[in-house]
C-alpha cells in the first residue's frame, strides 16, 4: 500500500496471514497475498488470489511482520473453499481488458494442513459496519508504481464509504451485496494517501468493536486499478464483506 504505517512487532498483527509461491528464494520475492487467521485453523482471503491456483505450491506464514526477518509460523493448504458466486467481472467499458475487472463474492477460506497453537485470531464482524466507521488496511503489497512488496507489515487508515461512492470512481461494476467501500477521507497534504496496492490482495480491513477489540470486516478485492490508474492513485478501496458472505466466513 501507499501511505500507511511500518508495523515491524508481529504482537500488533499476530494474525496476519502472508500466501507465498512455495521456493527457495527470499520470502518478499516469493510473497503474493494477504489473508487473516479466524481460526487456530482457517484463513480468510480474497478468491481471486487462489482462482487457477494450485494449492500445493502455495504456503501461509502467519505473523511474518518482517518478510526477510522472520518467516512466522508456516503451514501448507489443507483445502480451499470459494464463496459461493464468487466471480471475475470484466469491464462494462473494456472487458477485453483484465486488469479493469471487478468481482462480485471475492472470499476464499483455506483450511490449514494443521492448526496454528497459541495465536489470537481475529474474528468476524456480526455484521457490516456503517459507513463512517474507522477502519485499518494491513498487508504488504508495493509501496509504489515501481516499488515491489514492502518487507515490512504496513497499517493504513481508511474510512468507510457507501458503494455508490466507490461506483462513482470507476466503471468497473461494484456489487454491492458483497462489497464493502474504503478510502482515506482526510484533505490532501504532505502525508501520502492510504491506497492498497498489488500484493495487498486478501489483507484484512479491521474495524473495533464496543470493546475496542479488533474485528475482520473485510478482505481487500479491487481499486482504482479498474480506472486503469497506477498504483498509489488516491480513490476507492472494495473489499469483500465478510458478514454479507456468512457462509464462507463462519
Amino acid at each position: 500500500m501507499t501511505g500507511g504505517t511500518p508495523v515491524p512487532e508481529a504482537a500488533e498483527a499476530p494474525w496476519m496471514a502472508t500466501f507465498a509461491v512455495k521456493g527457495t528464494g527470499p520470502l518478499p520475492e516469493r510473497a503474493s497475498c494477504g489473508g487473516a487467521l479466524v481460526a487456530p485453523n482457517r484463513v480468510l482471503t480474497a478468491a481471486h488470489c487462489l482462482d487457477g491456483v494450485d494449492p500445493a505450491g502455495v504456503e501461509v506464514h502467519l505473523g511474518a511482520s518482517v518478510l526477510s526477518q522472520d518467516p512466522g509460523e508456516v503451514r501448507d493448504i489443507g483445502a480451499v473453499t470459494v464463496a459461493p458466486g464468487y466471480e471475475i467481472l470484466p469491464s462494462p467499458e473494456a472487458p477485453e481488458q483484465p486488469s479493469l475487472s471487478s468481482a462480485r463474492n471475492d472470499l476464499a477460506e483455506v483450511r490449514l494442513d494443521r492448526p496454528i497453537a497459541g495465536v489470537p485470531v481475529l474474528r468476524p464482524v456480526d455484521a457490516p459496519p456503517v459507513a463512517g466507521t474507522p477502519a485499518a488496511l494491513y498487508g504488504h503489497g508495493i509501496t509504489g508504481p515501481d516499488a515491489g512488496v514492502s518487507d515490512v507489515l504496513r497499517r493504513g487508515g481508511l474510512t468507510l464509504t457507501t458503494d455508490e461512492h466507490c461506483a462513482a470512481q470507476t466503471a468497473a461494476t461494484v456489487d454491492g451485496p458483497s462489497v464493502l467501500c474504503a478510502q482515506d477521507l482526510r484533505e490532501p497534504g504532505p502525508a501520502q494517501r492510504v491506497q492498497a496496492c498489488f500484493g495487498d490482495s486478501g489483507g484484512p480491513l479491521v474495524v473495533r468493536d464496543e470493546h475496542e477489540v479488533p474485528r475482520l470486516a473485510g478482505i481487500f478485492s479491487f481499486a482504482m486499478e479498474t480506472t486503469g490508474a497506477p498504483c498509489g492513485t488516491a480513490g476507492f478501496n472494495a473489499f469483500a464483506d465478510v458478514a454479507a458472505l456468512v457462509p464462507v466466513s463462519r
